[in-house]
């Protein structure tokens, strides 16, 4: 059996990080739509995509490097991807933190056709925060090739305090490496975590984020700009389940600041788009085939020395309220029970999530659902998931030297970013 409360996590790695991605619950409504930092790379024009303005980085300032080249695509219609920077030696982008908080950092790749066979690259992405003076690898060994067709998005989520922050693009050997486009900004408070207690840096990567039940969301219906991709691939066996939404659009209930037993209320639509919420997996009536009729699993490739966190995204939307007892499992092993008659997410259409920490061991992380045993009735459902590798030690303790000097470089003044500094949030970074 392992659930949130029995998992082994040493202090080196994630004390405080059963994550709830949100150990703070404040109101989303303090957090707006962030407009920096979004960057063009290799461009000398802006470009606009899903309501963002990406800024030319050959104006930025943020750009560091001595041997680069700016290429352009010569079939790439998207405008965000019609240009990629190019670096022969190392070299950074630096942008200036204002706050604590965690940083979502996203990484755009298109192998696009061009004078550069972009796919050969081969490079490390490295991260360094330069009030801390340690750093973490992002990205190692690291390849394009298998997106010629559409862009690859590397996202990570970074712990770091205010000064700035460097990504480093390393070429390997006699490579290259190359990027289309970077983002850097805050997240949402309920992605914070509430303290740090490591004397190692902590990094999520996005492994997987699912809409279940629902089709693909793009950026465009995100507050945030992420993809959620359909679950039917992830599914064991499609004869376990079916899709289920309301016969109407119902308007959801989010509840603020609740949570109970490890349940959080998805207060608001940056920690999930209504869009998610309002679809779900549910077991069929009559399953064909299955050894137990009352399961239904996903199972998902994953790297085998990797821990991982994962969300699960609940709202029922099938009725009637309070009505559905079941259990989430991992692997085989039972994680939480969900639902009851004191549970504090009863209501019909209002969102919730959970977090746990799964340490694997395997090339696959399953997650199933069952009824449970006293449940009136025989059904369960899950309307999303995301899924994040932990990037664990060792740190990197000198940041690399610097490629070019500030009399070589032409560094126009950027203002910090300004924003609210949410009350009550620290990180504390000890050893």
């Amino acid at each position: 059996m392992e659930s949130l409360h029995n998992i082994q996590i040493p202090l080196f790695s994630l004390l405080f990080f059963l994550f709830h991605f949100s150990s703070l619950h404040f109101l989303s409504l303090a957090y707006e739509q962030p407009d920096k930092y979004f960057v063009n790379c290799g461009s000398k024009a802006d470009a606009n995509l899903s309501g963002r303005v990406f800024t030319a980085d050959s104006s930025s300032g943020f750009l560091c490097t001595e041997i680069n080249r700016a290429i352009e695509s010569t079939n790439q219609s998207q405008s965000l991807y019609q240009t990629a920077r190019i670096f022969y030696n190392q070299s950074y982008y630096e942008f200036p933190i204002a706050e604590n908080g965690t940083y979502i950092v996203r990484l755009h790749f298109l192998a696009f056709s061009s004078s550069v066979n972009l796919a050969s690259a081969l490079f490390d992405v490295l991260a360094f925060p330069t009030v801390s003076n340690f750093g973490f690898k992002l990205l190692n060994n690291f390849t394009a090739k298998n997106s010629s067709n559409s862009a690859l998005i590397e996202e990570f989520f970074l712990a770091i305090g205010p000064g700035s922050l460097k990504l480093y693009f390393t070429p390997q050997g006699s490579s290259f490496a190359f990027v289309n486009a970077i983002e850097v900004f805050l997240a949402p408070s309920e992605f914070s975590p509430h303290y740090y207690s490591s004397s190692f840096p902590l990094v999520l990567r996005t492994t997987y984020r699912v809409n279940v039940g629902g089709q693909k969301i793009t950026p465009d219906n995100d507050k945030i700009w992420r993809n959620w991709d359909p679950d039917h691939i992830y599914l064991s066996n499609s004869n376990s389940a079916e899709d289920f939404r309301p016969s109407s659009s119902p308007m959801l209930i989010r509840q603020y600041s609740v949570q109970s037993d490890g349940f959080v209320g998805a207060d608001s639509d940056f920690i999930a788009p209504d869009l998610v919420y309002l679809t779900a997996k549910v077991m069929t009536d009559s399953p064909k085939g299955l050894s137990n009729p009352f399961n239904i699993t996903w199972s998902f490739n994953v790297s085998a020395d990797a821990r991982h966190l994962v969300r699960v995204h609940f709202c029922d939307i099938i009725g009637p309220p309070g009505n559905l007892v079941f259990n989430l499992y991992s692997n085989g092993n039972f994680i939480k029970k969900v639902g009851g008659p004191d549970f504090s997410f009863n209501s019909l259409y209002s969102p919730f999530y959970y977090d746990f920490v799964r340490s694997n061991g395997s090339e696959f992380i399953k997650i199933s659902l069952g009824p449970s045993i006293d449940t009136p009735t025989n059904n369960a459902f899950l309307n999303g998931l995301e899924m994040l590798e932990i990037i664990e030690g060792p740190a990197l303790n000198n940041p690399p030297a610097s490629v070019c000097n500030m009399k070589g470089r032409t560094k126009i003044n950027v203002s910090l970013v300004v924003g609210s500094v949410i009350g009550g949030l620290s990180l504390i970074w000890s050893s």
